[in-house]
């Protein structure tokens, strides 16, 4: 599939824009949602083998992008794309989770980080989110933190609920047993807190799995 340069030879049941169109865009990767931006790749490289490197350059701005030979008019495509997502989810304060989809759609941030990062969602009685932020950046295989530290934020919020999410650099959606054990350390301080642990995902930039989750899917 990544050595295609045009999405128009892919079966239909595998072209991204095709799935966003039937499915609703939620259930596609990021890479595959650049590859609907891009439509082709270059001479020189497929669209999804393009689509990747673009994922792992986003959050490195411009410049890096300029330097993959894009050229302007599909930079521009793409820079554009991503303020617009930013600026419709800065418009629309009321965000309801009902579905680890969502989770995922709202972890782009981390998925492709070469270290282990963890994100917390904060959620209310009616699981609209109220702040979501990057609580560690870890060594490669490691996230360093303690469950006081995600649980300190409550102070200033009505926080009812939250959800966790955190990548894998070596793009496996396995839960290691340190991810089971962590898990459960979190979910049982939340118990004593009165905030419920909703779920905790392992997000790659080729989907996510769920540790125990209990929101629907």
């Amino acid at each position: 599939m990544a050595s295609s340069s045009k999405l128009t030879s892919l079966p239909l049941s595998l072209r991204p824009r095709e799935k966003l169109l039937k499915s609703g865009s939620e259930i596609l990767t990021l890479e595959e949602l650049i590859a609907v931006i891009l439509v082709t790749g270059t001479k020189k490289e497929g669209v999804f083998k393009l689509a990747k490197k673009i994922a792992k350059l986003l959050p490195t701005g411009k410049e890096k992008l300029l330097n993959l030979g894009l050229g302007k008019s599909k930079t521009s495509q793409i820079l554009a794309c991503v303020e617009l997502g930013k600026r419709l989810l800065e418009q629309n304060k009321t965000v309801t989770i009902t579905s680890g989809e969502q989770v995922f759609a709202l972890s782009y941030d981390i998925v492709n980080q070469e270290k282990e990062s963890l994100i917390c969602f904060y959620l209310n009685a009616r699981n609209e989110l109220l702040k979501k932020e990057i609580m560690a950046v870890g060594s490669l295989n490691k996230v360093n933190l303690l469950p006081r530290e995600i649980f300190s934020q409550i102070k200033e919020l009505p926080v009812a609920s939250i959800i966790l999410a955190h990548n894998h650099p070596s793009g496996s959606l396995d839960a290691s047993k340190e991810d089971i054990i962590f898990t459960e350390r979190v979910k049982q301080a939340g118990e004593i807190l009165g905030v419920k642990l909703l779920d905790h995902l392992i997000v790659t930039s080729s989907g996510w799995s769920k540790i125990g989750i209990r929101i629907k899917s």
